[in-house]
């Protein structure tokens, strides 16, 4: 009967929420839809019209610009776009009529406990007469008109993981041929000088022809071998596999990049010298803007010896010990600065938040417990739309089933570019994932105990507190779970408790149940930008960071830079080579100079944010700066700063995520007794691991800075003043890379953030940090002694 039918499907979706995990994800399609607005954004080439490889049959997307056909670009459900290309949020969108429809689920894939899915598909996309059609007619097909759930995000043209080992798997068989498991050089210069798929795969723009006939070719095939032997003699298949899996970058962005390097190509041999290097450089403002992005292109014209030793370090980072780097190089490094458009800027911007369609999930939100959390969500100005009439999922008697379904009819009336769930209300979209119905960005306030995986390739915010009774996890735990999701797509927001002071006082308490951090600093505004942002929530999130200072220390840290061939253009005899005259490190900056006035305000500016530590802000505005000297310790520099600086370049890149200056590296404050040994020192001038925050690590061993030099000031940092009651402090570069949250366990050995990586730092807060902590020695350089009285 119908009643039974209905029975059947009520108890499989019970099941499914309700057991012990995910055992599969449905699969989810992903129409080309419209994506949120940004602000000051240059549209990608798909948006302008531009023909990209993709739709031609070949795409690049590797450091060697490998290209593949177009079958690999096949998706697993084909699915009309909904919108136009270069449609935006906002515009007026076609007749949900326009839907594809997609088949319906074959009886053999039924299983108890599992969804009742095909292609898309759950229980409820069934009714109770099309089961037992389907059991009936057994493999038999039936198409439904169905509207798709799925958001209006970025289509993603990423190669899947099993189809790109696969690939790569037939080429490495091509090039050894005997079945090992490793290839010589011989047998790899063989290979693409004898086999046209595996030239083209390799070293995209020549032929097996060019590679026996030209020396740039031939070159080419060496450095690429160099290139991923590393010094060995033979590379085995998992190297070989890695070189293409960290190298992967997206095909209007190559094609954008294939532009810029043609451009700077004169003698179109694929192959790039300094020589034409710096003549783009001189030549071409907006090409100097991209290779040297901390360098003011004035400053370039009036000082030709420090663009030129710019542009050497940046040819050097590209090409390595070759004299020349090709377009695979060119990638592989910019994948490293920062993503790039035809005009050379970054497709970053501020999310307009008034083309953001919400959908929150009431139950648990705290409209009545915490109106304060829904009263910051609708000032922020997104286009809000509220489920309140949706029971507590977790009373015994309450049916799950039907309470989804509406929630799904109304993710299809309003189309949200985002999913907002609190506390209870969690358990909702849970179900939602598992059943198939969404799979775009989320937001999970404290993440539900049936929370055991997150769905694969949705961008995904879970904000959770250490101090949460209802559901208390471990953040060992929590770390685990956001670890199940798409690598890059998913942030944990922890709000943690620091370790005590020697007097027993915490300095810092996280949050409980209601997450009161969600309303300090526009946080959860934040978060919900971060969800939606192409770029990933974490590391949008970084960014936001640096919003939270005032306008005017933001130019300021702009005048001094974000790098250290930036700060180091100040420098008296700025040079590698310059000699240091009698152990000299310390050189007074002009009261009247630029330089001074920029690192004066850095000083004396704050935050936008009140401090979770009690100083007066206005109150420190008017302290006096009496002298400021800059820091000039090219061993130090040069040898512990820069490679670091280097080193965490290169990981961002190997773990696909832009490595932002300003963002990754930071200007911070450290007091210390022992300032005239840190400026000296020629090796490193910090020592981490032998550090804490005066006699207590709250947050972990490492070496303390702080965001505000008031802070610092505030307490027993700086050292005994001196006898006209003057003190001293350093203004630092630090690169902090990516920050987790710091715990008073930890020992100086940071978390796994991807892979063999680890964070590069830690700090209080990952709302509006105040303090960061270092584990690296080089990780900070002492640029400046600032002497100060207040």
């Amino acid at each position: 009967t119908a009643l039974g039918n209905f029975t059947f499907l009520a108890m499989t979706s019970m099941s499914l929420l309700h057991g012990s995990g995910m055992a599969r994800w449905p699969a989810s399609p992903s129409p080309q839809v419209h994506t949120p607005a940004l602000l000051g954004a240059v549209p990608s080439s798909s948006q302008r019209g531009i023909t990209s490889r993709a739709t031609t049959g070949t795409s690049h997307l590797g450091s060697c610009g490998r290209t593949v056909s177009r079958a690999s670009f096949s998706p697993a459900v084909q699915v009309r776009s909904v919108n136009p290309p270069g449609s935006l949020i906002g515009q007026k969108s076609p007749p949900r009529s326009f839907r594809t429809p997609i088949p319906s689920v074959p009886s053999s894939t039924m299983a108890i406990g599992q969804p009742l899915l095909c292609k898309g598909l759950s229980a409820m996309d069934l009714g109770c007469d099309q089961v037992k059609a389907a059991d009936n007619v057994g493999n038999q097909q039936h198409e439904e008109q169905f509207e798709l759930s799925t958001p209006r995000t970025k289509a993603n043209l990423d190669l899947s993981e099993e189809l790109m080992v696969r690939e790569v798997k037939n080429i490495f068989g091509r090039i050894v041929k005997d079945g090992s498991d490793s290839m010589s050089r011989l047998q790899f210069i063989n290979a693409v000088s004898q086999d046209a798929t595996v030239a083209s795969f390799v070293l995209p723009g020549h032929s097996k022809e060019s590679l026996l006939e030209s020396d740039d070719g031939f070159e080419a095939a060496h450095h690429f071998f160099n290139d991923i032997a590393r010094g060995r003699k033979k590379v085995v298949f998992k190297v070989f596999l890695e070189h293409f899996r960290h190298s992967k970058v997206n095909a209007s962005n190559a094609a954008e990049l294939r532009q810029i390097f043609d451009a700077m190509d004169v003698n179109q041999n694929n192959t790039i010298s300094r020589y034409e290097l710096l003549s783009a450089v001189k030549t071409d403002k907006s090409l100097a803007a991209l290779i040297l992005p901390d360098m003011d292109t004035e400053d370039c014209s009036e000082d030709g010896e420090s663009q030129s030793e710019a542009v050497d370090r940046v040819f050097k980072s590209i090409a390595g010990d070759w004299n020349s780097f090709d377009f695979a190089d060119f990638v592989a490094y910019f994948r490293g600065v920062g993503g790039v458009t035809n005009a050379g800027i970054s497709l970053h911007g501020q999310i307009d938040r008034g083309q953001v369609r919400v959908l929150i999930i009431g139950p648990g939100f705290g409209t009545n417990i915490n109106p304060l959390q829904t009263q910051v969500v609708t000032q922020a100005g997104f286009k809000i739309t509220w489920v309140h009439d949706v029971p507590n999922p977790e009373e015994a008697e309450h049916m799950m089933l039907p309470h989804v379904s509406r929630i799904r009819g109304l993710i299809q009336q309003v189309q949200p570019d985002l999913l907002v769930a609190a506390s209870k209300g969690g358990a909702y979209a849970v179900a939602l994932w598992q059943m198939g119905y969404w799979r775009g960005p989320t937001v999970l306030i404290n993440a539900h105990p049936t929370c055991k995986a997150l769905p694969p390739d949705v961008p995904i915010v879970i904000a959770h507190g250490d101090q949460d009774p209802i559901y208390p996890r471990s953040r060992e735990d929590l770390e685990a779970l956001v670890s199940t999701g798409t690598r890059n797509k998913c942030f944990l927001y922890y709000a943690a408790s620091a370790g005590p002071l020697p007097s027993g006082q915490l300095p810092r308490v996280g949050d409980h149940h209601n997450m009161a951090s969600l309303c300090q600093s526009e946080t959860l505004p934040r978060l919900m930008d971060s969800a939606v942002c192409p770029e990933g929530p974490e590391l949008h999130m970084a960014r936001t960071w640096r919003d939270r200072l005032l306008p005017k220390r933001i130019d300021a840290e702009a005048v001094i830079g974000h790098t250290p061939q930036r700060f180091r253009h100040f420098w008296v005899n700025h040079g590698s080579e310059h000699t240091q005259e009698h152990d000299k490190f310390l050189f007074d900056v002009p009261r009247e100079s630029a330089e001074f006035h920029a690192v004066s305000t850095v000083f004396t500016t704050s935050s936008k944010d009140l401090s979770s530590y009690g100083f007066n802000a206005q109150q420190w505005e008017r302290c006096q700066v009496l002298r400021i000297q800059r820091v000039q310790n090219a061993a130090q520099e040069e040898g512990g700063t820069r490679p670091y600086y280097d080193t965490v370049k290169r990981c961002f890149v190997q773990m696909g995520i832009e490595f932002v200056p300003g963002v990754h590296t930071r200007w911070l404050f450290h007091g210390s007794s022992a300032v005239d040994s840190i400026v000296s020192n020629p090796v490193q001038g910090f020592q981490p691991l032998a550090s804490g925050s005066a006699g207590a690590s709250v947050w972990g061993r490492g070496t303390y800075f702080a965001r505000d030099a008031g802070y610092v000031a505030s307490g027993p940092f700086c050292g005994q003043p001196a006898s006209d009651g003057t003190r001293r402090m350093l203004l630092c570069q630090v690169t902090t890379g990516m920050s987790c949250i710091g715990a008073p366990h930890q020992t100086g050995i940071l978390p796994v953030r991807q892979g063999p990586h680890r964070y590069n730092s830690s700090v209080d807060s990952l709302s509006s940090p105040e303090i960061f902590i270092i584990q690296h020695p080089g990780a900070a350089y002492p640029a400046y002694l600032i002497t100060f009285r207040g």
